[in-house]
C-alpha cells in the first residue's frame, strides 16, 4: 500500500510519488512588468488588511506581469496581476516590513496550486491578456468568463537612469500572504498562519510615465465566484496614482527561504 517517506515533498494528488527536498531558486528570466500604486483613504483600505499588520501608508501596488522563460515550467510561461499593500509584522518571534498582497490573479493552473497550497499566496484563476505595446504605450486587460474587470497600462516616456535604477537592479522583496485552508464541511479555518516568501527582482531597463488604472465591477452573474473582489476594489477612492513603471528584467523565487510568521 502506498505511504509516505519521510524527507519527501509531495504536492495532490500524492499517490502518484513525491521527490526528495532540496532547497532551490526559481528563476523567471523573462519578466516585463507595469506597476502603479495608488493613493486611497486609509479607513477604507484598512478594512482589508488583517490584524496582524500596521498598514504603513494608505495606498496599495498593482504589478501586472508578463513572465516568460520561467525554469520550473520548463521555460514555459504565465501571467499575474498582484495587488499589495505595504505593511510590517510584529509577532512574538518576528518583526518585518514588506508587502501584504491581498489578491494575486494568474492565468495558469499550475502556480496557482502551489502558491496556494505552499505558501499560502492569495491566488485565483482569471484571463490575463500579454502586454501591448504601441510606440511608448502599455495596456493590458484582465477578464473572468468574457467580463473584462481591469484596464491598466503606462505610457513610458521616460526611462529610469541614477540612484533610482540602481535601487530596482537588485530589488529583495519580504512578500507575505495568509495561508487560511477552511474547514472540511462547515464553517471556520483547518489552518490559518502569516507566511513570508522572500523574493528578489532584478530590473535590467525601466520607464516611467503616465499610468491608467481602472476598475470594473462585475455581476453576480458575470463573475458568480469573483464579483466581490474587483468590485471592492474599484470602490476604494483614488486619491491619485504614483510611481507608474515600466520595467523589464527578471525575478528569483526564493521558496526554501519561505517561513511561517510568530
Amino acid at each position: 500500500m502506498f505511504t509516505t517517506q519521510e524527507g519527501y515533498v509531495y504536492r495532490m494528488p500524492i499517490v502518484f510519488g513525491g521527490y526528495e527536498y532540496a532547497p532551490v531558486s526559481n528563476t523567471y528570466h523573462d519578466v516585463v512588468s507595469m506597476m502603479v500604486t495608488v493613493e486611497t483613504e486609509r479607513n477604507a483600505l484598512e478594512a482589508y488588511v488583517p490584524a496582524q499588520f500596521e498598514l504603513l501608508r494608505p495606498e496599495y501596488t498593482v504589478n501586472y506581469a508578463q513572465c516568460r522563460e520561467i525554469d520550473w515550467l520548463a521555460g514555459g510561461s504565465y501571467n499575474l496581476i498582484d495587488v499589495s499593500v505595504p505593511v510590517r509584522f510584529r509577532g512574538t518571534d518576528d518583526d518585518v516590513t514588506g508587502s501584504f498582497s491581498l489578491v494575486v490573479w494568474e492565468n495558469l493552473t499550475e502556480p496557482i496550486l502551489g502558491g496556494r497550497e505552499e505558501t499560502g499566496v492569495a491566488k485565483i484563476f482569471c484571463d490575463i491578456s500579454d502586454i501591448h505595446q504601441v510606440g511608448s504605450e502599455h495596456t493590458g486587460v484582465a477578464s473572468f468568463a468574457g467580463n473584462t474587470f481591469l484596464r491598466m497600462g503606462i505610457d513610458a516616456t521616460e526611462e529610469i537612469t541614477g540612484e533610482r535604477m540602481a535601487s530596482l537592479k537588485h530589488l529583495e522583496m519580504n512578500s507575505m500572504h495568509w495561508r487560511y485552508i477552511p474547514a472540511v464541511g462547515g464553517p471556520g479555518a483547518s489552518l490559518s498562519e502569516i507566511v513570508l516568501y522572500p523574493q528578489l527582482s532584478e530590473m535590467e531597463r525601466a520607464w516611467t510615465g503616465k499610468a491608467t488604472l481602472e476598475w470594473l465591477p462585475l455581476t453576480a452573474t458575470q463573475s458568480p465566484t469573483q464579483w466581490w473582489i474587483s468590485s471592492q476594489l474599484a470602490a476604494l477612492p483614488v486619491k491619485g496614482l504614483k510611481d507608474p513603471t515600466y520595467g523589464q528584467g527578471k525575478i528569483v523565487l526564493t521558496s526554501s527561504k519561505a517561513k511561517v510568521l510568530k
